[in-house]
């Protein structure tokens, strides 16, 4: 029989602390480029990160879809009889919500009073400023 021989052990690290390897190894995960090519490096994987482009692009388009749905809640609150139509604009968190809700908003405009009228033309104004390519385009 050969006698077994052990390897040298290193050192336990302290509770709550990470071997140096551990350290270095997450440490090369957030250089400026990881071998991945586009110089992001695992900062790409964190939700808050990217180009300040990205998140100011971001912040336009809720911005945007706020605008939308303040102008849906606007028009949608002197209607009478609608409350089912009211909690589905209410509850929408997406603007496509809000597309998909626009032919049972303007089918509750009926009418040719003044003020449904207003809010017909708010709505198509608020529709055009969110989804651009749908409007109708005059030669």
């Amino acid at each position: 029989m050969t006698p077994q021989t052990t390897a040298p052990t290193t050192p336990a690290a302290p509770a709550g602390t990470l071997p140096r390897d551990a350290l270095r190894q997450a440490a090369d995960g957030w250089a400026p480029d990881s071998g991945s090519g586009t110089g992001h490096g695992a900062a790409m994987d964190c939700p808050a990160a990217g180009m300040p482009a990205d998140r100011l692009a971001r912040i336009a388009a809720r911005r945007a879809f706020v605008a939308l749905k303040l102008s849906f809640l606007h028009v949608i609150d002197g209607l009478d009889g609608q409350g089912e139509l009211k909690a589905r604009v209410r509850e929408a968190e997406e603007p496509i919500e809000l597309w998909a809700l626009r032919a049972p908003v303007f089918a509750a405009l009926t009418g040719d009073q003044a003020q449904q009228r207003g809010h017909r033309q708010l709505l198509n104004r608020s529709l055009e400023s969110t989804f651009p390519a749908t409007s109708p385009r005059l030669n």
